[in-house]
């Protein structure tokens, strides 16, 4: 009976990089419109050259414990070991939050009444009178 282990991946900022430990099959199960979409792939290494590689062996509408079940049964004939799997969950969308909303005070002021800031006066720019020049005597 092959091993089932989590879905091991390192997340490097906003990547996600599946890590698998091959020869391995790989479980995933995704979900689109509330529909579940099942694939188990083939990873295993070539010897020589050290290349994973992959192949998609089953890709079904089915629920993640169909497609479990149809890996552990060919799992034998492969000579695999271990089992990754992911099941993704459906995403519910957010409950709406109910939010009191504030009551506004009314101001004393009447909407037409609206008083204008006063501008301040312009200060009055004194002149000097201009200086004579000397006469030279």
């Amino acid at each position: 009976m092959p091993t089932l282990l989590p879905w091991t991946s390192v997340e490097i900022g906003d990547l996600d990089v599946f890590i698998p430990s091959p020869p391995c099959l790989v479980v995933y199960t995704s979900y689109v419109d509330d529909e579940p979409e099942s694939t188990v792939t083939f990873f295993w290494q070539e010897e020589s050259t050290g290349i994973v590689h992959q192949q998609l062996l089953f890709m079904e509408p089915v629920p993640f414990e169909a497609a479990l079940k149809w890996a552990q049964e060919h799992a034998p004939t492969r000579d695999i070991e271990r089992i990754h799997v992911k099941h993704a969950r459906t995403k519910e969308a957010p409950k709406p939050i109910a939010r009191v909303k504030r009551a506004v005070k009314k101001s004393a002021v009447k909407k037409g009444a609206v008083k204008k800031k006063a501008r301040a006066p312009k200060q009055a720019v004194v002149k000097k009178p201009k200086k004579r020049a000397k006469k030279a005597s």
